[in-house]
C-alpha cells in the first residue's frame, strides 16, 4: 500500500484512518530513522500488567475537585501545545 500524505508547517502528518485501524495505531509511536526512511512502530502497552502497581493517595479531596484540577491542568498543557 502507498499513501500520499502532507507534512504541515509544524512537521505533523495524518496517518490515514484505514492504516491506523489496520495496524491498531493509537497513542504513542516509536520513530526509527534508517538511512533516508522513517519507520513508525506502534507501542502496545499491556495496561493490565501494571494494574494495581501505582498507589495514589487521594487524601480527603472530593472527586469533583480532583477532576476539576485535572481538567485545568490538561487545559493549560493543551493551550501551551497549540501555541507552539
Amino acid at each position: 500500500m502507498e499513501y500520499l500524505v502532507k507534512v504541515d508547517e509544524k512537521g505533523r502528518i495524518v496517518i490515514p484512518k484505514e492504516v491506523r485501524e489496520k495496524l491498531g495505531i493509537r497513542g504513542a509511536m516509536k520513530m526509527v530513522i534508517e538511512g533516508d526512511k522513517i519507520l513508525l512502530i506502534p507501542i502496545n502497552v499491556d495496561k493490565d500488567k501494571y494494574k494495581g502497581i501505582f498507589k495514589v493517595d487521594w487524601g480527603s479531596k472530593d472527586v469533583d475537585e480532583i477532576l476539576k484540577e485535572a481538567i485545568e491542568e490538561r487545559k493549560k498543557k493543551w493551550l501551551k501545545d497549540i501555541s507552539t
